[in-house]
């Protein structure tokens, strides 16, 4: 077996599936389980050629077959390509390899040996757009319950793209959710919902996109949750212009939307990046950040409120 790709929780939940067939509840896995760290070198108990395939020759005791995983395996692969092709062509019929590797191209010998052995290849990219709400929507029906398609969109938008974090809400969500059998955006809001720092990230693209009254709704919902918010704000509005000016230059260095967006925390947002990149120039984002200090600076002085000064930004960002 070899499981590839980038997506490491998937990866783990494909071999944990695949450990549990081949060594049912029963077989005691020390006896027939083995497993090598392929970043080691050998004589500091990474994995050898020679020492992997006599484990695979070696006959199981109390156990149906004995299993050999490699973790990180793309250096032994590369290392060991041509021998393992020629395994291949008469593998142990008691031992079972598994290969855990970021890249095994279909295209190469190896992988075509391994699927004519009968080997199973299962690849594991990190998911995106459908292909990700698809997957929070069957862990949920695994668990027995219903993920609304709007609480699953939500969901990956408060969460991001890695599989674990997601399985994890999930489970959180199937437990707050009781005998109730469907998981609701509500659900999502109440129970993952965003951080301080999302909020006052999600008040300034409100703003940024000239939908004001919902700025001040999540500026005030930033307060309502957090009292000692309004002294931390700051912060946050100017990490996010920050972030827009490191848009704009990476934009400038060739770099496209779509790879900029996740790098500014707007994934799955590159249209909006994009507007706000044309609506907002860097000079303007620099002034903007200057205000942001001085409305500090008045602020520890007493001349002026932040939370006031904050609304007054925002109202300036969406009329522009």
């Amino acid at each position: 077996m070899v499981a590839f790709g980038d997506d490491d929780h998937r990866k783990a939940a494909a071999i944990a599936d695949a450990l549990d067939r081949l060594l049912p509840a029963g077989v005691d896995r020390s006896l027939a389980y083995a497993e090598y760290d392929g970043q080691r070198p050998a004589d500091q108990g990474g994995p050898s050629l020679a020492g992997v395939l006599d484990d695979l020759a070696t006959l199981p005791f109390l156990a149906p077959r004995r299993v050999i995983r490699i973790r990180e395996a793309d250096a032994f692969v590369t290392a060991h390509r041509e021998k393992l092709e020629k395994y291949l062509l008469k593998p142990a019929p008691t031992g079972t390899l598994i290969l855990e590797c970021r890249t095994f191209p279909k295209t190469t010998r190896l992988y075509k040996a391994a699927a004519a052995a009968g080997g199973v290849m299962v690849e594991c990219k990190k998911l995106v757009g459908r292909a990700l709400l698809e997957f929070v929507t069957d862990q949920a029906d695994a668990r027995g319950k219903r993920l609304e398609p709007v609480a699953a969109a939500q969901l990956v938008d408060f969460v991001g793209p890695d599989t674990g974090l997601l399985v994890s809400e999930v489970e959180k969500l199937v437990l707050y959710a009781g005998d109730r059998p469907t998981i609701t955006e509500r659900d999502v809001s109440e129970l993952v919902g965003q951080t301080r720092e999302e909020r006052v990230f999600a008040a300034m693209d409100a703003a940024a996109a000239g939908r004001l009254p919902e700025a001040l709704r999540l500026w005030h919902q930033v307060l309502a949750t957090d009292p000692g918010a309004v002294f931390k704000a700051l912060g946050g509005v100017a990490y996010r212009v920050r972030q827009w000016l490191s848009a704009h230059r990476m934009l400038r260095e060739g770099a496209g939307i779509s790879e900029i967006a996740p790098k500014v925390l707007m994934w799955r947002r590159e249209r909006e990046l994009e507007a706000i990149l044309k609506r907002y120039s860097p000079a303007f984002l620099r002034r903007v950040l200057a205000a942001a200090a001085d409305l500090d600076s008045q602020a520890k002085s007493g001349v002026r409120s932040i939370d006031t000064g904050v609304e007054l930004m925002l109202a300036r960002l969406a009329s522009r």
